[in-house]
């Protein structure tokens, strides 16, 4: 038992926690966006000036991107308390999906295009971002937040990594398209666990019924 200032209350294993279903469509969502941005975010720049781009053509790209990654979040925020967190999961999801397929096909002298997918590549992971920490944070009780914050960060950061090691690698070998062909088949991975947990998850978002004396 771990206690509260409301009272005892008992402490599960992190693991079984993160298989709850709102828990568990959170994070693979925040895991997977920050995948997705890092795979393609990275190699940007490095494809833009190998086609000649100069540095201020890849400022402004990653420009609009930074943008898209933090300048929106007050709308993020409005549009989660909105419609919830799982319709902006999925809107955040089809926006690094377009964006994904956007860099694939962009030409080398693209950089129009390139801006809009890499603006929309950062838009979209803040739909999700913003929401799938909000569906984290509904998922857990007070004194589980911190642990199971603690460990979805560790996955999340190391996926970052993952991908920012991996797309050098992809880039020598397959090309920049191939990572836009990547990224846009990894985003389906939160959508086939929020069509898996649909129903769990509606149950659990549901208001709970107060009891009368």
């Amino acid at each position: 038992l771990k206690r509260t200032g409301e009272g005892p209350t008992t402490s599960a294993p992190v693991w079984s926690i993160l298989r709850r279903p709102t828990v568990m469509a959170a994070w693979v969502a925040l895991i997977v966006g920050q995948f997705v941005m890092v795979l393609i975010m990275t190699m940007t720049p490095l494809h833009m000036t190998e086609h000649g781009h100069d540095l201020a053509a890849v400022g402004i790209v990653l420009s609009g991107h930074t943008f898209g990654m933090f300048a929106l979040s007050p709308i993020s925020g409005r549009l989660t308390d909105r419609f919830g967190s799982v319709p902006v999961i999925v809107a955040g999801t089809a926006l690094l999906a377009v964006a994904a397929v956007m860099a694939a096909v962009a030409p080398p002298d693209g950089g129009l295009i390139l801006f809009l997918a890499l603006f929309l590549l950062g838009y979209g992971w803040n739909l999700g971002f913003v929401a799938g920490s909000a569906m984290l944070s509904h998922g857990l009780e007070i004194h589980e937040r911190t642990r199971v914050q603690g460990v979805a960060d560790a996955m999340i950061w190391s996926s970052a990594a993952a991908a920012s090691l991996g797309s050098g690698f992809i880039m020598v070998v397959a090309g920049y398209t191939a990572l836009g062909v990547l990224g846009a088949g990894a985003v389906l991975i939160p959508i086939v666990v929020l069509r898996a947990q649909r129903d769990a998850i509606r149950a659990s978002s549901a208001p709970k019924a107060v009891p009368t004396g």
